[in-house]
């Protein structure tokens, strides 16, 4: 499931049909556009970091993503092991800022993270909470950077930088999306405090009912060792699902 419990992984992407004789950043920030509000779709899976010495440690997670009056939605639930369980809401709206909610099964009240946190690891691993979110299509300055192969895929090069009114930890974000698809086999992007580039892969490419998603995403910053993974092990697309599935109050239900 793709843009991404995420991208990437969260934000599935359907098979449109290409011009290839007048791709611009408009056509392609349409076409997105469209793929975003027809996000529908549950997914069980798993955050897995890798130590440089090949360790891992494993939490199991459950999430949900609907596109609701112009605004995508995403429920996040850590279920193992029992003390990283944790529950995130996640809002990404078209027209306003996004949100990132925080609860725990019990609490008294979930817990807004603000934006200057949004930068914080989930649970020990490279992805952080904006990671998640994944809302870099909507800033304001986007640029089309031309047609060009990974690997044995040829891409469209989207670059995303953030204006004065976009939250982001980054200062640049490179996207590689299948030509075909327009779904991300790479993400690049590159932290504004320090420089220092986070490398996004996606693997397993697949297509379901019409819907793309990846099997796995892989985190890496450059300069260090061990990676993060992100690995959806099962999920349903076009799930229909309702806004009560959505609802704050979730966050901390026991």
């Amino acid at each position: 499931m793709r843009p991404g419990l995420v991208a990437a992984v969260l934000f599935p992407a359907a098979l449109m049909a290409q011009d290839r004789t007048a791709v611009n950043i408009r056509d392609l920030m349409a076409r997105l556009g469209a793929i975003r509000a027809a996000t529908d779709f549950r997914a069980s899976g798993r955050l897995v970091r890798v130590a440089a010495s090949g360790e891992r440690r494993n939490y199991q997670l459950s999430f949900r993503a609907h596109w609701l009056a112009g605004t995508v939605k995403i429920f996040c639930a850590v279920t193992d092991p029992p003390a990283a369980r944790v529950r995130l809401l996640l809002e990404s709206s078209d027209t306003g800022p996004a949100s990132i909610r925080r609860g725990h099964a019990g609490d008294r009240r979930p817990v807004t993270v603000p934006p200057e946190n949004w930068g914080e690891a989930v649970l020990e691993t490279g992805f952080t909470y904006e990671d998640l979110l994944e809302n870099h299509f909507l800033w304001r300055n986007q640029a089309f950077g031309g047609e060009t192969l990974y690997g044995a895929r040829r891409c469209y090069l989207v670059k995303s930088v953030p204006g004065p009114g976009d939250r982001s930890q980054y200062s640049l974000v490179r996207s590689w999306l299948d030509r075909d698809s327009l779904y991300p086999v790479r993400v690049e992007k590159i932290l504004r405090s320090s420089g220092t580039i986070k490398d996004f892969v996606y693997y397993g490419l697949r297509q379901s009912r019409g819907i793309w998603s990846a099997s796995q995403v892989e985190v890496k910053m450059a300069g260090q060792a061990g990676s993060s993974l992100l690995i959806v092990n099962r999920g349903s697309e076009k799930a229909h699902m309702a806004a009560s599935e959505f609802d704050e109050a979730l966050l901390t239900k026991p």
